[in-house]
């Protein structure tokens, strides 16, 4: 089965944290390539990312995919992230695992970007 983690920094702020998992709650419901979804903190909150992984794995998972809910390549999405799949793929040699480009990287954020800050033509 095919899993998804959506990964956030993490905030001490409890506000910020529901926000993204409130956020994953309705991507889940909307995604229908993936058959388990599942939102993870890299730091400051929880889940963590390796508790996330090993309930996906119990559920049932043999295809891991992390999608980093980053804006900007700093540390964690150049280092941190990278460093934890090469983690999780020697603890965890029958499962698969793959690190898709961070959020950030996306060319429609643009899009998005132009359609919020150009007023709508009457």
């Amino acid at each position: 089965m095919r899993a998804i983690i959506f990964v956030a920094h993490g905030s001490k702020k409890e506000e910020s944290n529901e926000e993204f998992l409130s956020l994953v709650e309705e991507l889940s419901h909307k995604d229908r390539f993936y058959g388990l979804k599942k939102a993870a903190f890299l730091e400051i909150a929880t889940p963590d990312i390796k508790s996330v992984v090993t309930e996906l794995i119990i559920k049932g998972a043999r295809e891991v995919v992390l999608y980093p809910y980053f804006l900007n390549s700093g540390k964690h999405v150049s280092r941190d992230l990278p460093k934890i799949v090469e983690e999780l793929k020697e603890e965890h040699k029958n499962i698969m695992f793959k690190l898709l480009p961070h959020f950030g990287q996306s060319k429609k954020i643009q899009d998005i970007i132009i359609e919020d800050i150009n007023p709508l033509s009457t």
